[in-house]
Protein backbone atom coordinates (compact mmCIF):
# COMPACT_ATOMS: atom_id res chain seq x y z
CA UNK A 1 0.00 0.00 0.00
CA UNK A 2 1.45 3.25 -0.99
CA UNK A 3 1.45 5.86 1.56
CA UNK A 4 0.85 8.77 -0.71
CA UNK A 5 -2.37 7.36 -1.86
CA UNK A 6 -5.81 8.12 0.34
CA UNK A 7 -6.55 4.39 -0.18
CA UNK A 8 -7.58 2.09 2.76
CA UNK A 9 -4.57 -0.95 3.55
CA UNK A 10 -5.74 -3.77 1.79
CA UNK A 11 -4.30 -7.40 2.32
CA UNK A 12 -5.39 -10.61 0.50
CA UNK A 13 -8.46 -12.68 1.00
CA UNK A 14 -8.30 -15.26 2.14
CA UNK A 15 -10.73 -17.90 2.39
CA UNK A 16 -14.17 -18.33 0.44
CA UNK A 17 -17.24 -15.67 0.59
CA UNK A 18 -19.88 -17.18 2.98
CA UNK A 19 -23.49 -17.16 2.13
CA UNK A 20 -25.45 -14.71 4.32
CA UNK A 21 -26.79 -15.96 7.40
CA UNK A 22 -30.68 -17.37 7.13
CA UNK A 23 -29.91 -18.53 3.27
CA UNK A 24 -28.81 -21.69 2.21
CA UNK A 25 -26.64 -22.35 -0.36
CA UNK A 26 -27.57 -24.79 -3.40
CA UNK A 27 -28.52 -28.25 -3.37
CA UNK A 28 -26.06 -30.43 -5.09
CA UNK A 29 -28.78 -31.97 -6.93
CA UNK A 30 -31.54 -30.04 -7.12
CA UNK A 31 -31.94 -26.36 -9.94
CA UNK A 32 -31.25 -22.94 -8.05
CA UNK A 33 -34.79 -20.95 -7.53
CA UNK A 34 -34.59 -18.52 -10.39
CA UNK A 35 -33.71 -20.99 -13.06
CA UNK A 36 -36.13 -23.41 -10.97
CA UNK A 37 -39.29 -20.03 -11.31
CA UNK A 38 -38.30 -20.30 -14.80
CA UNK A 39 -38.94 -23.68 -15.66
CA UNK A 40 -42.47 -23.62 -13.52
CA UNK A 41 -43.07 -20.50 -15.46
CA UNK A 42 -42.38 -22.56 -18.96
CA UNK A 43 -44.34 -25.68 -17.47
CA UNK A 44 -47.36 -23.67 -16.85
CA UNK A 45 -47.59 -21.80 -20.36
CA UNK A 46 -47.35 -25.14 -21.52
CA UNK A 47 -50.21 -26.81 -20.03
CA UNK A 48 -52.17 -24.09 -20.66
CA UNK A 49 -51.45 -24.09 -24.46
CA UNK A 50 -52.14 -28.17 -24.74
CA UNK A 51 -55.80 -27.05 -22.64
CA UNK A 52 -56.40 -24.20 -25.25
CA UNK A 53 -55.71 -26.88 -28.20
CA UNK A 54 -58.77 -29.00 -27.10
CA UNK A 55 -60.72 -26.04 -28.06
CA UNK A 56 -59.73 -25.12 -31.49
CA UNK A 57 -60.11 -27.04 -34.90
CA UNK A 58 -57.73 -29.48 -35.97
CA UNK A 59 -58.54 -29.09 -39.65
CA UNK A 60 -61.80 -28.02 -41.46
CA UNK A 61 -64.00 -31.49 -40.40
CA UNK A 62 -62.53 -32.03 -36.98
CA UNK A 63 -62.21 -30.44 -33.67
CA UNK A 64 -64.45 -29.93 -30.12
CA UNK A 65 -66.65 -27.19 -32.43
CA UNK A 66 -66.41 -28.95 -35.67
CA UNK A 67 -69.99 -30.20 -36.29
CA UNK A 68 -70.00 -34.37 -37.04
CA UNK A 69 -66.38 -34.64 -35.81
CA UNK A 70 -65.15 -38.30 -35.21
CA UNK A 71 -65.52 -39.00 -31.52
CA UNK A 72 -62.74 -41.51 -31.53
CA UNK A 73 -60.38 -39.26 -32.83
CA UNK A 74 -61.52 -36.83 -30.10
CA UNK A 75 -60.48 -39.70 -27.69
CA UNK A 76 -57.63 -40.26 -29.20
CA UNK A 77 -56.61 -36.45 -28.82
CA UNK A 78 -57.83 -35.98 -25.15
CA UNK A 79 -55.52 -39.48 -24.18
CA UNK A 80 -52.44 -37.76 -26.00
CA UNK A 81 -53.04 -34.60 -24.17
CA UNK A 82 -53.42 -36.18 -20.86
CA UNK A 83 -50.16 -37.79 -21.17
CA UNK A 84 -48.38 -34.09 -22.04
CA UNK A 85 -50.21 -32.83 -18.82
CA UNK A 86 -49.17 -36.04 -17.21
CA UNK A 87 -45.50 -35.12 -17.83
CA UNK A 88 -45.68 -32.19 -16.40
CA UNK A 89 -47.10 -33.39 -13.18
CA UNK A 90 -44.86 -36.34 -12.49
CA UNK A 91 -41.78 -34.53 -14.04
CA UNK A 92 -42.24 -31.09 -14.00
CA UNK A 93 -39.88 -28.61 -13.12
CA UNK A 94 -41.86 -28.43 -9.27
CA UNK A 95 -40.13 -31.50 -8.18
CA UNK A 96 -36.45 -29.84 -9.48
CA UNK A 97 -35.88 -28.24 -5.92
CA UNK A 98 -35.62 -31.92 -4.27
CA UNK A 99 -31.77 -33.37 -4.01
CA UNK A 100 -32.89 -36.57 -5.20
CA UNK A 101 -34.51 -35.31 -8.25
CA UNK A 102 -32.93 -36.85 -11.03
CA UNK A 103 -32.88 -34.43 -14.28
CA UNK A 104 -31.67 -37.26 -16.95
CA UNK A 105 -34.80 -39.49 -15.85
CA UNK A 106 -37.01 -36.17 -16.20
CA UNK A 107 -36.26 -35.82 -19.32
CA UNK A 108 -36.11 -39.10 -20.73
CA UNK A 109 -39.91 -39.73 -19.27
CA UNK A 110 -41.16 -35.77 -20.29
CA UNK A 111 -39.90 -36.80 -23.84
CA UNK A 112 -41.95 -40.26 -23.57
CA UNK A 113 -44.98 -39.09 -22.77
CA UNK A 114 -45.70 -36.10 -25.37
CA UNK A 115 -44.04 -38.17 -28.53
CA UNK A 116 -47.95 -39.64 -28.86
CA UNK A 117 -49.16 -35.83 -28.99
CA UNK A 118 -46.39 -35.36 -31.51
CA UNK A 119 -46.76 -38.28 -33.91
CA UNK A 120 -50.96 -37.53 -33.93
CA UNK A 121 -49.78 -33.65 -35.38
CA UNK A 122 -47.70 -35.34 -38.30
CA UNK A 123 -50.83 -37.33 -38.57
CA UNK A 124 -52.65 -34.72 -39.31
CA UNK A 125 -50.43 -33.24 -41.88
CA UNK A 126 -50.03 -37.05 -43.67
CA UNK A 127 -53.79 -36.50 -44.14
CA UNK A 128 -54.06 -32.91 -45.65
CA UNK A 129 -51.38 -34.18 -47.89
CA UNK A 130 -53.27 -37.35 -48.57
CA UNK A 131 -55.75 -35.28 -49.07
CA UNK A 132 -54.78 -33.01 -51.25
CA UNK A 133 -53.20 -35.23 -53.64
CA UNK A 134 -56.12 -37.13 -53.96
CA UNK A 135 -58.98 -34.16 -54.70
CA UNK A 136 -56.17 -32.08 -57.12
CA UNK A 137 -58.06 -30.48 -59.56
CA UNK A 138 -61.31 -30.80 -58.21
CA UNK A 139 -64.01 -28.57 -56.19
CA UNK A 140 -63.40 -30.81 -53.14
CA UNK A 141 -61.67 -29.30 -50.75
CA UNK A 142 -58.84 -30.74 -48.27
CA UNK A 143 -59.09 -30.63 -44.66
CA UNK A 144 -55.71 -28.10 -43.93
CA UNK A 145 -54.01 -28.14 -40.70
CA UNK A 146 -55.96 -25.84 -37.93
CA UNK A 147 -54.90 -23.88 -35.33
CA UNK A 148 -55.73 -26.64 -32.84
CA UNK A 149 -52.47 -28.27 -33.88
CA UNK A 150 -50.17 -25.05 -33.81
CA UNK A 151 -50.79 -24.48 -30.52
CA UNK A 152 -50.92 -27.93 -29.62
CA UNK A 153 -47.45 -28.86 -31.17
CA UNK A 154 -46.09 -25.56 -29.31
CA UNK A 155 -47.43 -26.83 -26.09
CA UNK A 156 -46.06 -30.83 -26.30
CA UNK A 157 -42.53 -29.28 -27.13
CA UNK A 158 -42.61 -26.99 -24.08
CA UNK A 159 -43.65 -29.59 -21.99
CA UNK A 160 -40.92 -32.28 -23.94
CA UNK A 161 -38.54 -29.69 -22.57
CA UNK A 162 -35.70 -31.47 -20.21
CA UNK A 163 -35.88 -29.04 -16.98
CA UNK A 164 -32.82 -26.21 -17.34
CA UNK A 165 -30.66 -26.00 -14.91
CA UNK A 166 -28.71 -23.00 -14.44
CA UNK A 167 -25.07 -23.48 -15.55
CA UNK A 168 -27.26 -24.11 -19.21
CA UNK A 169 -29.28 -22.28 -21.83
CA UNK A 170 -31.52 -25.16 -22.34
CA UNK A 171 -29.10 -26.94 -24.76
CA UNK A 172 -28.51 -26.32 -28.23
CA UNK A 173 -31.76 -27.44 -30.27
CA UNK A 174 -30.38 -25.60 -33.29
CA UNK A 175 -30.10 -28.68 -35.51
CA UNK A 176 -33.78 -30.12 -35.05
CA UNK A 177 -35.01 -26.49 -35.57
CA UNK A 178 -32.97 -26.16 -39.05
CA UNK A 179 -34.82 -29.86 -39.90
CA UNK A 180 -37.67 -27.94 -39.12
CA UNK A 181 -37.13 -24.64 -41.36
CA UNK A 182 -36.16 -27.15 -44.44
CA UNK A 183 -39.25 -29.52 -44.30
CA UNK A 184 -41.10 -26.03 -44.10
CA UNK A 185 -39.11 -24.29 -47.07
CA UNK A 186 -39.22 -27.65 -49.41
CA UNK A 187 -43.51 -28.49 -47.90
CA UNK A 188 -44.17 -24.81 -49.52
CA UNK A 189 -42.46 -25.43 -52.50
CA UNK A 190 -43.96 -28.50 -53.41
CA UNK A 191 -47.34 -26.90 -52.44
CA UNK A 192 -46.66 -24.11 -54.55
CA UNK A 193 -45.89 -26.24 -57.52
CA UNK A 194 -48.58 -28.55 -56.99
CA UNK A 195 -51.23 -25.93 -56.64
CA UNK A 196 -49.75 -23.76 -59.90
CA UNK A 197 -49.61 -27.33 -62.24
CA UNK A 198 -53.47 -27.64 -61.62
CA UNK A 199 -54.17 -23.96 -61.92
CA UNK A 200 -52.26 -23.87 -65.40
CA UNK A 201 -53.61 -27.67 -66.24
CA UNK A 202 -56.62 -25.74 -65.67
CA UNK A 203 -56.61 -22.65 -67.42
CA UNK A 204 -54.95 -25.02 -70.66
CA UNK A 205 -57.99 -27.18 -70.84
CA UNK A 206 -60.72 -25.19 -70.15
CA UNK A 207 -59.84 -22.93 -73.17
CA UNK A 208 -60.25 -26.02 -75.28
CA UNK A 209 -56.99 -25.56 -77.69
CA UNK A 210 -58.07 -22.20 -80.02
CA UNK A 211 -60.51 -20.20 -77.63
CA UNK A 212 -57.33 -19.36 -74.97
CA UNK A 213 -58.50 -15.79 -74.62
CA UNK A 214 -58.15 -12.94 -71.54
CA UNK A 215 -59.99 -15.14 -68.90
CA UNK A 216 -57.36 -18.10 -69.00
CA UNK A 217 -54.20 -15.70 -69.11
CA UNK A 218 -55.91 -13.84 -66.01
CA UNK A 219 -56.03 -17.50 -63.98
CA UNK A 220 -52.48 -18.36 -64.91
CA UNK A 221 -51.24 -14.82 -63.69
CA UNK A 222 -53.11 -14.37 -60.52
CA UNK A 223 -52.47 -18.10 -59.73
CA UNK A 224 -48.69 -17.17 -60.51
CA UNK A 225 -48.95 -13.89 -58.48
CA UNK A 226 -50.40 -15.25 -55.75
CA UNK A 227 -48.39 -18.94 -55.10
CA UNK A 228 -45.29 -16.70 -55.41
CA UNK A 229 -46.23 -14.50 -52.69
CA UNK A 230 -46.69 -16.80 -50.69
CA UNK A 231 -44.18 -18.83 -51.19
CA UNK A 232 -41.50 -16.11 -50.56
CA UNK A 233 -42.73 -15.18 -46.89
CA UNK A 234 -42.82 -18.45 -46.22
CA UNK A 235 -38.96 -18.83 -47.37
CA UNK A 236 -38.37 -15.41 -45.71
CA UNK A 237 -39.75 -16.41 -42.71
CA UNK A 238 -38.41 -20.00 -41.97
CA UNK A 239 -34.84 -18.95 -43.23
CA UNK A 240 -34.81 -17.76 -39.42
CA UNK A 241 -34.85 -21.40 -38.26
CA UNK A 242 -31.91 -22.16 -40.41
CA UNK A 243 -29.50 -19.68 -37.86
CA UNK A 244 -28.16 -20.32 -34.78
CA UNK A 245 -27.93 -16.50 -34.03
CA UNK A 246 -29.58 -15.32 -31.01
CA UNK A 247 -31.21 -12.02 -33.24
CA UNK A 248 -32.44 -14.92 -35.47
CA UNK A 249 -34.53 -17.03 -32.17
CA UNK A 250 -35.61 -14.15 -31.29
CA UNK A 251 -36.90 -13.01 -34.12
CA UNK A 252 -38.48 -16.90 -34.76
CA UNK A 253 -40.25 -16.64 -31.34
CA UNK A 254 -42.04 -13.69 -32.16
CA UNK A 255 -42.88 -14.91 -35.49
CA UNK A 256 -44.37 -18.52 -34.03
CA UNK A 257 -45.89 -16.21 -30.94
CA UNK A 258 -47.51 -13.99 -33.58
CA UNK A 259 -48.58 -17.28 -35.54
CA UNK A 260 -50.74 -18.72 -32.38
CA UNK A 261 -52.02 -15.74 -31.43
CA UNK A 262 -53.49 -15.00 -34.93
CA UNK A 263 -54.81 -18.31 -35.28
CA UNK A 264 -56.75 -18.53 -32.11
CA UNK A 265 -58.23 -14.40 -33.01
CA UNK A 266 -59.43 -15.34 -36.72
CA UNK A 267 -61.43 -18.74 -35.19
CA UNK A 268 -62.97 -16.56 -31.73
CA UNK A 269 -63.67 -13.28 -34.03
CA UNK A 270 -67.02 -12.46 -35.78
CA UNK A 271 -65.57 -11.37 -38.63
CA UNK A 272 -62.98 -14.02 -38.41
CA UNK A 273 -64.57 -15.61 -41.56
CA UNK A 274 -64.25 -12.55 -43.30
CA UNK A 275 -60.52 -12.25 -42.38
CA UNK A 276 -59.90 -15.50 -43.48
CA UNK A 277 -61.78 -17.48 -46.08
CA UNK A 278 -60.67 -21.30 -44.12
CA UNK A 279 -61.58 -19.40 -40.83
CA UNK A 280 -57.90 -19.89 -39.31
CA UNK A 281 -57.81 -23.38 -40.58
CA UNK A 282 -54.70 -23.58 -42.94
CA UNK A 283 -54.74 -24.94 -46.28
CA UNK A 284 -51.54 -25.57 -48.17
CA UNK A 285 -49.22 -23.03 -49.10
CA UNK A 286 -50.70 -21.27 -52.23
CA UNK A 287 -54.12 -22.57 -51.62
CA UNK A 288 -54.88 -19.13 -49.93
CA UNK A 289 -51.87 -17.65 -49.23
CA UNK A 290 -49.49 -18.56 -46.35
CA UNK A 291 -49.97 -22.84 -46.07
CA UNK A 292 -50.20 -24.60 -42.94
CA UNK A 293 -46.09 -25.84 -43.67
CA UNK A 294 -45.04 -22.27 -42.50
CA UNK A 295 -47.33 -21.75 -39.29
CA UNK A 296 -46.57 -25.27 -38.25
CA UNK A 297 -43.25 -24.96 -38.13
CA UNK A 298 -43.00 -21.27 -36.86
CA UNK A 299 -45.12 -22.58 -33.60
CA UNK A 300 -43.11 -25.46 -33.46
CA UNK A 301 -39.85 -23.73 -33.35
CA UNK A 302 -41.09 -20.84 -31.17
CA UNK A 303 -41.23 -23.68 -28.62
CA UNK A 304 -37.91 -24.65 -28.39
CA UNK A 305 -36.40 -21.16 -29.11
CA UNK A 306 -38.56 -19.44 -26.39
CA UNK A 307 -37.31 -20.68 -22.79
CA UNK A 308 -33.53 -19.75 -23.69
CA UNK A 309 -34.18 -17.08 -25.76
CA UNK A 310 -36.76 -15.50 -23.10
CA UNK A 311 -36.04 -16.49 -19.60
CA UNK A 312 -32.18 -15.68 -20.30
CA UNK A 313 -30.94 -12.55 -18.40
CA UNK A 314 -30.41 -9.56 -21.17
CA UNK A 315 -27.43 -7.51 -19.86
CA UNK A 316 -26.95 -3.78 -21.00
CA UNK A 317 -24.19 -4.38 -23.58
CA UNK A 318 -23.85 -3.78 -26.95
CA UNK A 319 -24.22 -7.33 -28.16
CA UNK A 320 -27.25 -7.64 -26.13
CA UNK A 321 -28.79 -4.05 -28.11
CA UNK A 322 -27.53 -5.17 -31.20
CA UNK A 323 -29.35 -8.62 -31.29
CA UNK A 324 -32.56 -6.94 -30.51
CA UNK A 325 -32.38 -4.65 -33.22
CA UNK A 326 -31.38 -7.71 -35.36
CA UNK A 327 -34.39 -9.18 -34.59
CA UNK A 328 -36.85 -6.34 -34.89
CA UNK A 329 -35.11 -5.62 -38.77
CA UNK A 330 -36.05 -9.30 -39.38
CA UNK A 331 -39.33 -9.16 -38.64
CA UNK A 332 -39.78 -5.45 -40.94
CA UNK A 333 -38.03 -7.57 -43.52
CA UNK A 334 -41.00 -9.63 -43.03
CA UNK A 335 -43.92 -6.75 -43.05
CA UNK A 336 -41.71 -5.43 -46.10
CA UNK A 337 -41.93 -8.56 -48.35
CA UNK A 338 -45.92 -9.27 -47.63
CA UNK A 339 -46.64 -5.52 -47.78
CA UNK A 340 -45.08 -5.37 -51.61
CA UNK A 341 -46.77 -8.72 -51.96
CA UNK A 342 -50.30 -7.91 -51.09
CA UNK A 343 -49.92 -4.70 -53.31
CA UNK A 344 -48.36 -7.07 -55.88
CA UNK A 345 -51.96 -9.15 -55.67
CA UNK A 346 -54.19 -5.85 -55.34
CA UNK A 347 -52.48 -4.83 -58.60
CA UNK A 348 -53.02 -7.87 -60.67
CA UNK A 349 -56.34 -8.39 -59.41
CA UNK A 350 -57.11 -4.90 -60.28
CA UNK A 351 -55.51 -5.65 -64.18
CA UNK A 352 -57.99 -8.69 -64.32
CA UNK A 353 -61.01 -6.62 -63.41
CA UNK A 354 -60.43 -3.89 -66.01
CA UNK A 355 -59.80 -6.95 -68.80
CA UNK A 356 -62.31 -8.93 -68.14
CA UNK A 357 -65.08 -5.82 -67.29
CA UNK A 358 -65.65 -7.06 -63.91
CA UNK A 359 -68.47 -4.55 -62.00
CA UNK A 360 -66.13 -3.66 -59.25
CA UNK A 361 -64.83 -0.62 -57.58
CA UNK A 362 -61.44 0.62 -59.12
CA UNK A 363 -60.82 3.16 -56.45
CA UNK A 364 -61.21 0.43 -53.18
CA UNK A 365 -58.65 -1.41 -54.92
CA UNK A 366 -56.40 1.10 -55.37
CA UNK A 367 -57.27 2.52 -51.53
CA UNK A 368 -55.91 -0.93 -50.19
CA UNK A 369 -52.84 -0.77 -52.69
CA UNK A 370 -51.83 2.55 -51.45
CA UNK A 371 -52.02 0.91 -47.60
CA UNK A 372 -49.64 -1.56 -48.47
CA UNK A 373 -47.37 0.43 -50.42
CA UNK A 374 -47.69 3.11 -47.16
CA UNK A 375 -46.91 0.40 -44.80
CA UNK A 376 -43.80 -0.86 -46.73
CA UNK A 377 -42.00 2.24 -47.33
CA UNK A 378 -42.74 3.33 -43.22
CA UNK A 379 -40.91 -0.34 -42.67
CA UNK A 380 -38.17 -0.11 -45.08
CA UNK A 381 -37.06 3.38 -43.41
CA UNK A 382 -37.17 2.12 -39.97
CA UNK A 383 -34.95 -1.14 -40.82
CA UNK A 384 -32.36 1.15 -42.32
CA UNK A 385 -32.43 3.35 -39.23
CA UNK A 386 -32.64 1.23 -36.42
CA UNK A 387 -29.31 0.51 -36.51
CA UNK A 388 -28.78 4.07 -37.13
CA UNK A 389 -27.58 5.66 -33.37
CA UNK A 390 -28.53 8.70 -34.57
CA UNK A 391 -31.71 8.31 -34.96
CA UNK A 392 -33.47 8.69 -31.31
CA UNK A 393 -34.37 5.58 -29.56
CA UNK A 394 -37.59 7.68 -28.99
CA UNK A 395 -38.44 8.39 -32.83
CA UNK A 396 -37.69 5.01 -33.35
CA UNK A 397 -40.53 3.26 -30.85
CA UNK A 398 -42.98 6.00 -32.14
CA UNK A 399 -42.58 4.71 -35.75
CA UNK A 400 -42.20 1.12 -34.60
CA UNK A 401 -45.90 1.73 -32.84
CA UNK A 402 -47.10 3.50 -36.65
CA UNK A 403 -46.18 0.46 -38.10
CA UNK A 404 -48.37 -1.55 -35.73
CA UNK A 405 -51.30 0.90 -36.23
CA UNK A 406 -51.25 0.49 -40.38
CA UNK A 407 -50.76 -3.19 -39.79
CA UNK A 408 -54.06 -3.11 -38.17
CA UNK A 409 -55.58 -1.09 -40.35
CA UNK A 410 -54.56 -2.98 -43.31
CA UNK A 411 -56.29 -5.82 -41.99
CA UNK A 412 -59.62 -3.69 -41.24
CA UNK A 413 -59.57 -1.68 -44.39
CA UNK A 414 -59.00 -4.67 -46.26
CA UNK A 415 -62.23 -6.21 -45.17
CA UNK A 416 -64.12 -3.96 -45.03
CA UNK A 417 -63.32 -2.34 -48.51
CA UNK A 418 -63.17 -6.00 -49.93
CA UNK A 419 -65.33 -7.02 -52.97
CA UNK A 420 -68.65 -8.84 -52.33
CA UNK A 421 -70.86 -11.10 -53.93
CA UNK A 422 -74.14 -10.53 -53.74
CA UNK A 423 -76.59 -13.13 -52.27
CA UNK A 424 -78.57 -15.29 -53.79
CA UNK A 425 -82.17 -15.93 -52.41
CA UNK A 426 -81.82 -19.14 -53.61
CA UNK A 427 -78.18 -20.11 -52.18
CA UNK A 428 -77.63 -22.88 -50.45
CA UNK A 429 -76.90 -22.77 -47.08
CA UNK A 430 -73.23 -21.62 -45.97
CA UNK A 431 -71.04 -24.02 -44.76
CA UNK A 432 -70.41 -23.76 -40.67
CA UNK A 433 -67.01 -23.36 -40.37
CA UNK A 434 -65.45 -21.83 -43.95
CA UNK A 435 -66.30 -19.55 -47.07
CA UNK A 436 -67.79 -16.13 -47.35
CA UNK A 437 -68.78 -14.33 -49.86
CA UNK A 438 -66.04 -12.26 -50.73
CA UNK A 439 -64.78 -11.45 -54.52
CA UNK A 440 -61.25 -11.05 -53.85
CA UNK A 441 -59.57 -12.89 -50.22
CA UNK A 442 -56.10 -11.30 -50.30
CA UNK A 443 -56.43 -10.43 -46.63
CA UNK A 444 -55.53 -13.55 -44.61
CA UNK A 445 -54.80 -14.73 -41.13
CA UNK A 446 -50.85 -13.70 -41.85
CA UNK A 447 -52.13 -10.27 -41.97
CA UNK A 448 -53.60 -10.83 -38.36
CA UNK A 449 -49.68 -12.89 -37.48
CA UNK A 450 -47.87 -9.29 -38.85
CA UNK A 451 -50.06 -7.14 -36.95
CA UNK A 452 -48.82 -9.09 -34.08
CA UNK A 453 -45.49 -9.00 -35.33
CA UNK A 454 -45.53 -5.24 -35.45
CA UNK A 455 -46.29 -5.15 -31.81
CA UNK A 456 -43.22 -7.34 -30.80
CA UNK A 457 -41.21 -5.36 -33.47
CA UNK A 458 -42.29 -2.27 -30.99
CA UNK A 459 -41.68 -4.10 -27.91
CA UNK A 460 -38.09 -4.55 -29.32
CA UNK A 461 -37.56 -1.11 -29.96
CA UNK A 462 -38.49 -0.36 -26.72
CA UNK A 463 -36.44 -2.98 -25.11
CA UNK A 464 -33.31 -1.91 -27.35
CA UNK A 465 -34.22 1.77 -25.92
CA UNK A 466 -34.03 0.48 -22.33
CA UNK A 467 -30.70 -1.61 -23.17
CA UNK A 468 -29.18 1.66 -24.65
CA UNK A 469 -30.03 3.94 -21.89
CA UNK A 470 -28.72 1.60 -18.98
CA UNK A 471 -25.38 1.43 -20.86
CA UNK A 472 -24.87 5.43 -21.19
CA UNK A 473 -26.03 5.21 -17.76
CA UNK A 474 -23.33 2.64 -16.38
CA UNK A 475 -20.56 4.31 -18.24
CA UNK A 476 -21.52 7.93 -16.89
CA UNK A 477 -21.35 6.31 -13.28
CA UNK A 478 -18.02 4.87 -13.51
CA UNK A 479 -15.49 6.90 -10.82
CA UNK A 480 -12.55 8.09 -12.22
CA UNK A 481 -10.11 7.17 -9.88
CA UNK A 482 -6.86 9.47 -9.68
CA UNK A 483 -3.98 7.32 -7.76
CA UNK A 484 -1.14 8.67 -6.36
CA UNK A 485 2.40 7.88 -8.39
CA UNK A 486 4.85 5.30 -7.07
CA UNK A 487 7.27 5.92 -4.50
CA UNK A 488 9.71 8.13 -5.31
CA UNK A 489 8.47 10.17 -7.66
CA UNK A 490 6.83 14.09 -6.36
CA UNK A 491 4.43 16.39 -8.62
CA UNK A 492 7.68 18.96 -8.48
CA UNK A 493 8.43 21.98 -6.50
CA UNK A 494 5.78 24.09 -7.94
CA UNK A 495 3.29 22.18 -6.27
CA UNK A 496 0.39 24.10 -3.90
CA UNK A 497 0.32 24.20 -0.44
CA UNK A 498 -2.92 23.62 1.46
CA UNK A 499 -2.88 26.31 4.47
CA UNK A 500 -5.02 24.64 7.33
CA UNK A 501 -5.66 27.67 9.99
CA UNK A 502 -5.69 26.90 13.32
CA UNK A 503 -8.63 28.41 15.30
CA UNK A 504 -7.17 32.01 16.97
CA UNK A 505 -9.06 34.94 17.17
CA UNK A 506 -5.70 36.46 15.71
CA UNK A 507 -4.49 36.59 12.20
CA UNK A 508 -2.54 33.11 11.93
CA UNK A 509 1.17 33.39 12.58
CA UNK A 510 3.74 31.25 10.86
CA UNK A 511 4.22 29.67 13.85
CA UNK A 512 0.15 28.45 14.42
CA UNK A 513 -0.26 27.44 10.69
CA UNK A 514 0.72 23.58 9.59
CA UNK A 515 1.51 23.69 5.85
CA UNK A 516 0.71 20.09 4.26
CA UNK A 517 2.27 19.95 1.15
CA UNK A 518 0.58 18.24 -1.86
CA UNK A 519 3.60 17.04 -3.46
CA UNK A 520 7.40 17.32 -3.08
CA UNK A 521 9.33 18.59 -0.15
CA UNK A 522 8.94 21.77 1.61
CA UNK A 523 11.19 23.05 4.79
CA UNK A 524 9.62 22.93 8.03
CA UNK A 525 9.15 26.00 10.36
CA UNK A 526 11.13 26.30 13.17
CA UNK A 527 8.64 25.62 16.05
CA UNK A 528 5.77 24.04 14.27
CA UNK A 529 3.92 20.59 14.99
CA UNK A 530 5.81 17.68 12.85
CA UNK A 531 4.63 14.56 12.72
CA UNK A 532 7.02 11.63 12.42
CA UNK A 533 6.14 8.05 10.89
CA UNK A 534 8.31 5.05 10.83
CA UNK A 535 10.74 4.23 8.04
CA UNK A 536 8.90 1.73 5.36
CA UNK A 537 11.15 1.89 3.12
CA UNK A 538 12.29 -1.52 2.82
CA UNK A 539 8.82 -3.17 3.35
CA UNK A 540 6.23 -0.27 2.38
CA UNK A 541 4.36 -1.55 5.34
CA UNK A 542 2.93 1.34 7.94
CA UNK A 543 4.28 -0.40 11.31
CA UNK A 544 2.28 -1.51 13.91
CA UNK A 545 3.76 2.05 16.48
CA UNK A 546 1.19 4.71 16.22
CA UNK A 547 2.82 7.83 14.67
CA UNK A 548 3.72 10.68 17.61
CA UNK A 549 3.29 14.35 17.85
CA UNK A 550 6.08 16.03 19.16
CA UNK A 551 6.13 19.43 19.89
CA UNK A 552 9.53 21.50 20.67
CA UNK A 553 9.76 22.17 24.57
CA UNK A 554 8.81 25.64 25.70
CA UNK A 555 10.71 28.56 26.72
CA UNK A 556 10.46 29.01 30.38
CA UNK A 557 11.07 33.00 29.57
Amino acid sequence: VSQTGDDAPTGPIRGQLQPPPGRRPPEPGGVREPTRQRNIAGDLVAAALLVTALLLPWNLYFGMAIPGSSKPLLAVLFVATLLALLSIALAGSWRSSSAKFNAALAGRLRLALNSPYALLVLGFVAFDVYETVRFGGTVNVPGGVGPGAWVGIAGALLSARPVVRAADDGGDNGRSVRIIGYASMVGAALSFAFNLFWRVRYALQSAGGSDFGKQNIAVIATAVVYGVVALIAVVVGSRWLLRSTRASRLATVALGVSTLVAGILVWILPAGRDIDAFHGIAQNTSTAGVGFEGYLAWAAAAAIFAPPALLARRNPSAKEENAWRAAARNGLLLIIVWCLGSMAMRITDLAVGVALNYPFSRYDSMVLAAFDLTTALLAVWLRINLGNDAVSARLISSLCGLVATLSITRVVVGVALAPRFEESPNAPAPNPVYGNNLAQQITSTFDVALCVLALCILAAAVITGQLGARRVRRRRRRPTHTRGGPAGTHPGPAAPTTRIPVGHAAPPSAAATTRIPTGGAAPQLAGSPRIFRGDDSATRQIPVQKPRIFRPPQDPR
